[in-house]
């Protein structure tokens, strides 16, 4: 996993009081997926809401986030409490389709914006878009 990303999403995106924790947590072995994990359920309190461009259950269908996707195709690298797809890098629409399939929680970064799919539940789930410049 590259560091790198971890760091530009903890700091740009999370909110300051969980960055010092969730930092540690991504880079110990041992708690990785439990920090990761967090976004299942407590995605709402981890990020900075100020950085928050859309979120909906839905966020896949709106017009402005399919326009996003496009305008931002570019190789982004995914974080997630499942192994499997923790750590790829693939181009931003391929990593939506995948996170939307993914039942756990999924967290696709970019540069300057990042997706959070928080954990797929009976209820449906929360998607988030934060950008950098959004305030």
């Amino acid at each position: 996993m590259n560091n790198q990303t971890e760091i530009y999403f903890v700091s740009t995106f999370v909110a300051k009081s969980h960055r010092e924790r969730l930092l540690h947590e991504l880079t110990s072995e041992k708690k990785r997926t439990g920090g990761l994990d967090r976004f299942s359920h407590q995605a709402e309190e981890l990020l900075d809401s100020k950085r928050v461009a859309m979120k909906d259950g839905d966020l896949e269908n709106f017009p402005d986030f399919r326009d996003f996707v496009m305008a931002h195709n570019e190789t982004c690298e995914l974080l997630s409490p499942d192994p499997v797809i923790d750590g790829k890098s693939l181009p931003f629409a391929e990593a939506v389709t995948v996170a939307s399939f993914s039942p756990d929680a999924v967290i696709i970064v970019g540069r300057g914006f990042c997706a959070v799919f928080s954990e797929a539940e009976k209820n449906g789930r929360v998607k988030y878009l934060l950008t950098e410049d959004h305030k």
